[in-house]
């Protein structure tokens, strides 16, 4: 008995192990790092947040020239 309860264990640790393997290692997406979707989101938030910016300054200096012109006439 205590024989057939070793092979059991071996046999759930083997399931878990392939089933780990086959969710965060072998997508069929391509993915081959768990990790490196959070480090992509990473980047693309700061574009957005980098071409947020650039259009708020855009903004901010349209609105000056706008206030530099009607002041100069």
């Amino acid at each position: 008995m205590k024989n057939a309860f070793g092979l059991f264990e071996i046999l759930l640790v083997t399931v878990i192990i392939i089933v780990v393997y086959f969710t965060c290692f072998n997508s069929p997406y391509g993915r081959k790092d768990p990790f490196d979707d959070n480090f992509q989101v990473n980047t693309k938030s700061e574009m957005i947040d980098d071409t947020i910016k650039d259009i708020e300054d855009n903004k901010a200096l349209k609105k000056r020239i706008q206030n530099n012109l009607k002041e100069g006439y």
